[in-house]
């Protein structure tokens, strides 16, 4: 992937299954790189030992799996079993006919197509059997792994060439500062290609809308740019100042549940090159 200075990218978080598309379908990662951005997938995998996208550990919440197996978890059923659960009607009347998808699936309609990158969010594989998989459908340089544990973005780097990583870090502000330090910055971002920080809402300072306050951003941000690394911020709110605020800063790396209303704030921006 080649960086454009000063371009925002942006990542859709769960595909932008919060509140624009059903949390990790299809129709989710479509809706992302229709609008420019890059889907997230968090994989799990089944029974029968197929990769596959879904947030939770089970199908309770996101599916229409019934009352009698809906709080199993996906580890315990086939694939195949999947396939009768409506993973898309739950969110809007729409999507019905959305299904639990594949991670094949999902490289199958990258393949060829070098513009669609795709995140995947660790939740339960095999390092190696994803790796097979990626490498048969060829899309290395579209994938961008991550996980909360650095150690396993390392491996996954070394399991699949070309294939970028990333360590997200979640918490309280003081945790996610540890962590940071500990993780990141003291072992040089080894294995590293982006770091995503949350950020939650401020409520004591309303001259700063996040808890993680604006001069470590500054200093984690010149640190990864001095390391060749990307910092991504997730903020779980925002509004047109907020965002702005982000951008003035310099961040140009985003994740967002909200990925129209996230474009809307970035469009407002009055440093945008337009």
């Amino acid at each position: 992937m080649t960086r454009i200075p000063d371009k925002v990218y942006w990542q859709a978080h769960r595909g932008g299954g919060a509140y624009e598309a059903p949390d990790n379908t299809m129709a989710a990662n479509r809706y992302a790189w229709s609008l420019g951005g890059i889907p997230e997938a968090d994989i799990r995998t089944t029974k029968d030992g197929v990769i596959v996208s879904l947030h939770d550990a089970t199908p309770a919440r996101t599916t229409t799996a019934p009352d009698s197996v809906k709080d199993r978890r996906i580890s315990e059923f086939d694939f195949e079993e999947t396939k009768d659960w409506d993973a898309g009607i739950k969110f809007d009347a729409k999507f019905a006919g959305e299904k639990i998808p594949a991670v094949e699936e999902l490289f199958a309609e990258m393949k060829g197509k070098p513009e669609r990158l795709v995140y995947l969010d660790l939740k339960d594989v095999d390092l190696r059997q994803l790796g097979q998989l990626i490498d048969r459908y060829g899309v290395n340089e579209q994938v961008i792994f991550t996980h909360n544990v650095q150690a396993n973005c390392r491996e996954m780097k070394q399991i699949a060439a070309s294939v970028k990583s990333m360590l997200w870090i979640g918490g309280s502000a003081e945790r996610i500062k540890q962590t940071y330090a500990q993780q990141a910055r003291d072992l040089q971002f080894d294995g590293l290609d982006q770091v995503q920080l949350h950020l939650n809402a401020n409520a004591d300072n309303a001259d700063w809308p996040y808890a993680i306050d604006r001069e470590f951003l500054k200093l984690a941000l010149a640190e990864t740019s001095a390391a060749g690394v990307d910092l991504e911020v997730l903020p779980f709110r925002f509004d047109d100042r907020s965002i702005h605020m982000l951008l003035d800063l310099g961040i140009r790396w985003f994740a967002t549940d909200e990925p129209a209303r996230f474009l809307q704030c970035v469009h407002s921006w009055p440093g945008l090159d337009k």
